[in-house]
């Protein structure tokens, strides 16, 4: 009986042993990051080696985080952003053998210096014990200046549907609004206190920036 349990092992011990899941590489960094730029990301690949046809449902997770308390972490797969995940929380995906996944990770720095490191682990559902991790570590750089702040208000911020913004002049001026992966989402040439309208916008934290001070940025809260 041992004998005939050890044939029936032996073939599922090779079988996981050659399975196999790998980034192209293990660290990204970067110490001279401007935290003027609200959107810094890089990107990292998985592929998945499988001997197993079978082997095609992982999950990835955020395993170690700091962070300075303002930035916001995005890590994007699979055609989905997963905003400020949790660490320890399992977000599942599925890769056939021999195709590759983009994980696009990066933070919304807001204009806070500091640095960043995140870890992330890729584990399959079939194996356990199969599993790579790709490290994303950043730093801001310490000699930037930050913009002076323009003279304009935003109100009401956290904003349901519609906000304006008073300008210190009449003069009309075009505000460009970014989600934040950076991504433009609206630009708009008004006068000081006219109304916009982002009632069809998505709730979530959207970056505004006046052409004339274009190195300034400021946090809009849609509810």
């Amino acid at each position: 009986m041992k004998s005939i349990s050890l044939l029936f092992i032996l073939p599922l011990f090779t079988l996981s042993t050659y399975a196999q899941i790998n980034f192209d590489k293990d660290t990204m960094s970067n110490p001279f990051v401007n935290r003027l730029d609200f959107d810094y990301s890089q990107k990292a690949y998985l592929t998945n080696n499988a001997n197993d046809e079978n082997d095609t449902l992982f999950t990835w997770q955020v395993i170690s985080l700091e962070q300075p308390e303002d930035w916001e972490l995005t890590v994007c797969t699979e055609g989905e952003c997963i905003s400020d995940p949790a660490v320890n929380v399992v977000y599942p995906f599925i890769l056939p053998v021999g195709e590759k996944e983009e994980f696009k990770i990066g933070w919304s720095l807001f204009e806070i210096g500091g640095e960043g490191i995140v870890s992330i682990e890729v584990k399959s559902r079939k194996y356990e014990n199969l599993k790579d991790t790709v490290t994303l570590n950043i730093a801001t750089l310490a000699n930037i200046k930050k913009t002076s702040k323009p003279s304009f208000t935003i109100y009401p911020n956290p904003v349901k549907d519609k906000f304006a913004i008073q300008f210190s002049s009449n003069s009309s001026k075009t505000i460009r609004m970014f989600d934040i992966l950076g991504n433009e989402v609206l630009s708009k040439k008004l006068h000081s206190n006219e109304l916009i309208d982002i009632t069809s916008f998505s709730q979530g934290v959207y970056i505004l920036k006046i052409d004339e001070n274009s190195g300034y940025s400021k946090i809009i809260q849609k509810k």
